[in-house]
C-alpha cells in the first residue's frame, strides 16, 4: 500500500505584533491576566489590505522553497480556513493565482476549501490512492478582521498566520501517514 508523508513545511506570520500591553489599552485586561489564562504574550496581526490568501501564498512559497520544487509540480492545493477572502471562489483558487510580491504561487485549477486536519487527511488519501503525487495543504486565517477588540474573552486569543505542508508518497519502508481518527467535531492524523 502506498503511504503519504509530509516532505516540507512552510509558515508565515505578518510582521505586525499585538502585545498584551497593547491590549491593556484596548480592553479591560492585563498582561498577567492573559498570561495566566492562556500563556499568550503576543499575536501577529495582518494589515487591513492583507487577506487570508496572501498569508497562505507566503506559507506555500516557503514550503515549496524548502522542498526545492516549483509550484507547477503540484497536483492540488487544499486551503483550510474559517476566514476566507470571500465566499466564492474558494481561498485555494485565490492562492493559485496570487501574485503579491515574491509570493507568486501560480498553479493549475483543481482546488478545494477544507479544515486543516480534514485537509491533511484528504491530501494524504489523494497521495495514497495514487491519483496525486504532490498535494499542498495550507491552514491560514486572518482572525483579526473579525475579532471584537472590546471583548476580552476572544480578543486575547487570536492572531493571524498561515502554515503549509507538502504531502508526497513515501519511499519503501519509510513511515508516513498511517490512519486518522474521526469524529463529528474533531479529527486526528496519525503518523
Amino acid at each position: 500500500m502506498l503511504r503519504a508523508k509530509i516532505t516540507a513545511l512552510g509558515c508565515y506570520t505578518p510582521p505586525r505584533v499585538l502585545t498584551n500591553f497593547e491590549l491593556e489599552q484596548m480592553v479591560q485586561t492585563s498582561n498577567q491576566w492573559i498570561l495566566e489564562r492562556t500563556g499568550i504574550s503576543e499575536r501577529h496581526i495582518a494589515a487591513p489590505d492583507v487577506a487570508t490568501s496572501d498569508l497562505a501564498a507566503c506559507a506555500a512559497k516557503c514550503a515549496l522553497e524548502q522542498r526545492g520544487i516549483e509550484a507547477t509540480e503540484l497536483d492540488c492545493i487544499l486551503v483550510c480556513t474559517v476566514t476566507p477572502d470571500m465566499m466564492f471562489p474558494s481561498t485555494a483558487c485565490l492562492v493559485q493565482h496570487k501574485d503579491r510580491g515574491e509570493a507568486r504561487v501560480g498553479l493549475r485549477p483543481d482546488r478545494r476549501l477544507l479544515r486543516v486536519l480534514y485537509g491533511l487527511t484528504t491530501g494524504a488519501h489523494l497521495v495514497a490512492a495514487g491519483t496525486h503525487k504532490k498535494v499542498l495543504v495550507i491552514g491560514a486565517d486572518t482572525m483579526s478582521a473579525f475579532i471584537d477588540y472590546t471583548d476580552r474573552s476572544t480578543c486575547i486569543l487570536f492572531g493571524d498566520g498561515a502554515g503549509a505542508m507538502l504531502i508526497e508518497p513515501n519511499g519503501e519502508g519509510d513511515g508516513g501517514f498511517i490512519d486518522f481518527l474521526g469524529r463529528l467535531t474533531a479529527q486526528a492524523a496519525i503518523f
